[in-house]
C-alpha cells in the first residue's frame, strides 16, 4: 500500500528494493533522508512519544510536538513511521528484515552484532565502541569540541565559542555514514555478507577538518589559533564589511591578485597597490593591515551583491555572506531547482532544502514527513510476512 507520504521507487532510481531501518537518534537522519530519496525504504522505528527530532523546535505556527517541528518536516521525508515499543518482538522483526540498520547505542554500549549475514548494522557512537571512552555521552556540540574544531572557531583574543550550526556536526556524521554503509554493500555484492560498522562522531568529523589535520601532519603538532574572520596566511582572504552585511573575499591565484590589485587602484588612487612584489602571498600578509585598510575601502562603499557580481566580472573569488533570507530569495538556487515544496497535513504548504546533487534522470523522489506512526501495519504486514 502507498500512503501520500511514502515515494514509490522507480526504475531509475539506484538504491529501490533496499529496506533500511533508522532506530530513534539524531546522527543518521540525514543520510537515511538521501538513501530515501534515491528508492530505498525508509522504516523510522519510533517510540509512542516519536522520533527525537518531533520534539526539536522550531515548529510551524500554530502547531507543536510531534507533528510540527521543522527539524522532522525536513529530515523525514520520503520515511516511513512506524511506531514499536522499544524491545519488543515487532521491533526485532523489523529489525532482523532490514539490509542496513542505523543505530545510535546508548551507553553502557554494548557492541551489536547484525541480525543475519547479509546485514549491515552502522553503530553511531560519540567516540566509537571501543577504547576508554566508548560509554562516554556526548552530542553535537562535544563532537565539535573533541574534534578540534571549536578550538580553532572564534578570535585570537577570546574564548574558543560554539558554532553556529545547530547538529552540524551528526549531518557530517551522517555523511559518512552513508557513505560507509554504501561501501559495505558493496562489500556484500562481492563477500555474500554484511558487516558491523563502528562509526565515532569524534573521528568522523576530524577526518574532514584540515585545521587538525594538515597543519598537525606538517607543522610538527604546531596547532593553528584562532584567527577570527580573516585567515592568517595572506590578504585579502576572509570576510569585509560592506553596506548590507559582509563579503567574503579570498585571493590565492596571482591572476585573482593582479585583478584585485586593479580594482583597488582604481578605488583608492593608491597605486602602490600595483607593485609587483605584492603577488607573493607572504608579502601581503606582512602588509596585512595596509592590505585589509584599501580592501575595506572597496567593500565599504558597495552592497554585497554588488560585489558578487563586480567581482565576478573581474575573475575575483567574492561571494556574500547569505543570510537565510538570502538563500531564499537566490534566483540560482531557484533556477538549479535547488527547493522542495511540498504540502504537510499538519505543518500546511512549506519549503526545504532538495537533493545536494544531481544526477541521471529520475535518481530523486520526494514526498512529505509522515505522521507518527502513519506507517505502523502496512511495513510490519509487508516486512514480517511469512516471518
Amino acid at each position: 500500500m502507498t500512503t501520500p507520504s511514502s515515494p514509490s521507487p522507480t526504475a531509475a532510481q539506484p538504491w529501490a528494493g533496499l529496506k533500511v531501518v533508522e532506530r530513534d537518534g539524531l546522527c543518521s537522519s540525514y543520510a537515511t533522508r538521501l538513501w530515501a530519496a534515491l528508492g530505498a525504504e525508509v522504516v523510522v522505528l519510533e517510540p509512542p512519544g516519536g522520533h527525537a527530532y518531533r520534539h526539536l523546535p522550531p515548529f510551524a505556527p500554530g502547531t507543536g510536538e510531534p507533528e510540527g517541528s521543522l527539524w522532522w518536516a525536513f529530515l523525514a521525508q520520503n520515511k516511513r513511521s512506524v511506531v514499536v515499543e522499544p524491545g519488543s518482538d515487532a521491533e526485532q522483526a523489523l529489525l532482523a528484515a532490514a539490509d542496513v540498520v542505523f543505530d545510535e547505542p546508548a551507553p553502557p554500549v554494548v557492541t551489536p552484532t547484525p541480525l543475519h549475514d547479509r546485514q549491515v548494522y552502522v553503530a553511531i557512537t560519540p567516540f566509537g565502541l571501543h577504547g576508554p571512552r566508548a560509554n562516554w555521552r556526548g552530542s553535537d556540540l562535544v563532537a565539535w569540541a573533541a574534534a578540534g574544531l571549536s578550538y580553532v572557531t572564534g578570535f585570537p583574543d577570546r574564548p574558543p565559542v560554539a558554532l553556529s550550526s545547530m547538529n552540524f556536526a551528526s549531518h557530517v556524521t551522517a555523511m559518512q555514514a552513508l557513505g560507509a554503509a554504501m561501501m559495505a554493500l558493496f562489500a556484500r555484492k562481492q563477500t555474500g555478507r554484511g558487516q558491523l560498522v563502528d562509526l565515532s562522531m569524534q573521528q568522523a568529523n576530524a577526518a574532514l577538518h584540515p585545521e587538525v589535520g594538515v597543519p598537525l601532519v606538517l607543522d610538527d603538532a604546531v596547532h593553528r589559533g584562532r584567527s577570527g574572520n580573516r585567515r592568517a596566511v595572506s590578504r585579502p582572504w576572509g570576510l569585509y564589511p560592506c553596506t548590507d552585511g559582509y563579503a567574503s573575499i579570498i585571493i590565492v591565484q596571482p591572476a585573482h591578485w593582479m585583478n584585485m590589485a586593479a580594482w583597488l587602484v582604481e578605488v583608492t588612487g593608491v597605486d602602490a597597490l600595483a607593485d609587483p612584489a605584492f603577488n607573493d602571498m607572504a608579502v601581503r600578509w606582512e602588509a596585512a593591515e595596509f592590505i585589509d585598510d584599501m580592501t575595506e575601502q572597496l567593500t565599504t562603499g558597495m552592497s554585497k551583491q554588488e560585489l558578487f557580481v563586480e567581482g565576478q566580472r573581474r575573475n575575483i573569488p567574492i561571494t556574500p555572506v547569505n543570510t537565510v533570507a538570502d538563500l531564499g530569495r537566490d534566483p540560482h538556487l531557484e533556477a538549479s531547482g535547488f527547493w522542495l515544496d511540498a504540502d504537510h497535513p499538519v505543518i500546511g504548504p512549506h519549503r526545504s532544502p532538495g537533493a545536494p546533487f544531481s544526477g541521471g534522470s529520475g535518481w530523486w523522489s520526494w514526498t512529505r514527513a509522515p505522521l507518527l506512526g502513519e506507517h505502523t501495519d502496512d511495513v510490519v504486514a509487508r516486512w514480517t510476512a511469512g516471518s
